[in-house]
């Protein structure tokens, strides 16, 4: 049976008239170069092939063939066989041809290539297969493994933990053995969003498949196909319980977690480089790669060194984050695929990511809470309802008559000053604005300015 999981080709080229243009792709043979097929049964191949203008209209494109090549491993000449038209599959014509299982036994090795011709300007192509190998050609042909049938039926017990994505029946399974068909090996409930179910494999069957679970309409689409090697030495075998898209459920974070992200630019200030604004941008959800405009802002609280804000990642985030500081709303930090990188610590509600700007090495997490992780300042209890205390690292003279504690919201304005005048090495703050007003429940960064240098950290008050 043919396999039914296109993979849609998006090629990017400069497109002439249709009359003109060439082949501009070949390829998704199936099955894959290097698998094992059935001795007593037919290979029957499948091929793909991209003409702009020509395969994306209804039906067989004009002038366009294919012929599938094969050989034993042992012998010099190949034999060819024209490919008939089978379908259109998005943009593409499919091609199939037939290996006869006349032409081979158990422990022989199989030979072959695709190739495409375009009458209209005398163009060939040649093919790659549905795992990106080859292309595959005279030279370079790809290979089939002849092995023999298993000796008795075996019955495979697959088994799914659907506990990441939530079931959405029908569950099946759907693979080599039921022509990628969802729906028709169905799954059952075992409790606690596991799903399991029975396929019968003849004797004779291949022992080796491929598979991927479905939930209702929904495909692995992380992962690779699955591999299953079928054990003939009993009539049942029960694989062990698995993962949709191979999601464990430890991956993903308990509670909300609100993370600061900190950033010093002072090296690319020094360097030249104008900070705008600063924004933070990655692969998990509220972040995301839009670039162009200035997503989740951070706030300067250093002039030209240190960029803050926060974040919050909701219950149920993937806990691995990539990340990058857009400057101006632009990707300007690193090269494309180079990110930062942290995990969420969701052993508490917030976290704290310091990075260097440019500097793409994993930066560290610091937990606020704790005051062991900040040497220099921190406030407890943090969280905190009616009031707090802020202290300061006892092993270093950091503060002076001058010393202050400017207390900011989020939106960068000021919402009261501490004077660290008569202060040694900590001062209670009660909450309050300026005029001595109760501020509402919310995070809070907090700046000791006019020491050796400036410190910045963050609070958080709930009313």
């Amino acid at each position: 049976m043919k396999k039914i999981l296109v993979f849609t080709v998006i090629l990017s080229f400069v497109l002439v008239s249709a009359a003109l243009a060439e082949i501009g792709w070949s390829g998704g043979i199936w099955p894959n170069s290097g698998s094992h097929q059935t001795n007593g049964e037919d290979i029957t191949v499948y091929y793909q092939i991209w003409k702009p203008g020509v395969t994306d209209n209804p039906g067989q494109g004009d002038s366009i063939s294919a012929t599938l090549y094969y050989k034993q491993a042992s012998e010099t000449d190949f034999v060819n066989v024209a490919m008939d038209y089978n379908n259109d599959v998005g943009d593409n014509d499919e091609y199939m041809g037939i290996i006869p299982d006349t032409y081979f036994g158990s422990g022989d090795t199989i030979h072959f290539y695709c190739e495409a011709y375009d009458s209209t300007d005398g163009d060939y192509s040649y093919g790659t297969d549905q795992n990106s190998g080859g292309p595959y050609d005279p030279d370079n042909p790809g290979e089939y493994i002849i092995v023999g049938g298993i000796s008795q039926d075996v019955t495979v017990t697959f088994q799914v933990d659907l506990s990441v994505v939530g079931p959405a029946e029908p569950v099946s399974v759907a693979g080599t053995f039921n022509g990628w068909t969802p729906g028709v090996d169905t799954l059952t409930a075992q409790g606690d969003d596991v799903y399991a179910g029975d396929v019968v494999f003849a004797a004779g069957s291949n022992p080796t498949q491929e598979y991927k679970f479905v939930n209702g309409s929904t495909w692995e689409n992380e992962i690779g196909n699955r591999q299953l090697e079928i054990d003939d030495s009993s009539p049942t075998m029960v694989l062990p319980v698995v993962y949709f898209n191979n999601n464990n459920p430890a991956d993903y974070t308990d509670q909300d977690v609100t993370v600061t992200f900190e950033v010093d630019v002072s090296d690319s200030v020094a360097a030249g480089a104008v900070f705008d604004s600063l924004g933070v941008y990655g692969s998990e959800a509220p972040l995301d790669w839009s670039f162009g405009v200035i997503n989740n802002p951070l706030i300067e609280i250093e002039e030209d060194s240190l960029w803050s804000g926060d974040v919050l990642f909701p219950e149920g985030t993937y806990r691995y984050v990539n990340f990058k500081f857009g400057r101006n709303g632009l990707d300007l930090e690193a090269g494309y695929g180079e990110d930062h990188s942290f995990e969420i610590d969701d052993s508490s509600p917030t976290q704290t990511v310091f990075s260097v700007y440019g500097d793409m090495d994993t930066p560290s997490s610091v937990d606020p809470q704790n005051p062991q992780t900040q040497s220099i300042m921190y406030n407890y209890p943090n969280p905190f309802t009616e009031n707090t205390k802020i202290s300061f690292a006892t092993e270093k003279n950091i503060l002076n008559q001058n010393s202050k504690i400017v207390i900011y919201n989020l939106k960068g304005q000021v919402v009261n000053e501490l004077s660290m005048e008569n202060a040694e090495t900590a001062i209670e703050w009660n909450g309050t604005d300026a005029q001595g007003r109760k501020l509402s429940s919310g995070i809070y960064l907090y700046k000791l300015e006019n020491a050796d240098r400036n410190y910045v950290s963050k609070m958080i008050i709930i009313r």
